[in-house]
């Protein structure tokens, strides 16, 4: 019973807070894979964006010790009502929504694609 609940302790304070996946879709006839973050590490919370302009993902990130970043503006979705926040990525001159999961993105901002995959490849801390 002991070696089970150590070996519980030593697995949940080795698990990672981030993921970097790696993501395969089409654009036209040519596959395009690129890799792309989510999540945070222990120390670290880290918001993901796309950058349309740059077309580039950006990332957002502060310690797990201070407030997380408030938005610096909010934009209407007339498609279903909902109220977005926008906020500042460093190196992007205009304010983005944030991703919040890979399961989230429904297209790849890259390519368009909507039936792209997408797999593991390193977690982080």
């Amino acid at each position: 019973m002991r070696a089970a609940l150590l070996s519980l302790v030593l697995l949940s304070g080795t698990a990672s807070a981030g993921t970097i996946y790696e993501v395969t879709a089409m654009r036209g006839g040519e596959k395009v894979t690129y890799q792309v973050k989510f999540g945070g590490g222990k120390r670290f919370e880290q918001w993901t964006a796309f950058d349309p302009k740059s077309k580039k993902f950006v990332y957002l990130s502060w310690d797990r010790s201070t407030p997380e970043p408030e938005p610096v503006a909010t934009i209407w979705d007339h498609n279903t009502g909902e109220t977005m926040k926008l906020y500042k990525f460093p190196g992007v001159h205009h304010p983005l929504p944030v991703i919040p999961s890979l399961k989230d993105m429904k297209v790849c901002p890259v390519t368009g694609d909507n039936k792209f995959t997408n797999k593991p490849a390193v977690n982080y801390d």
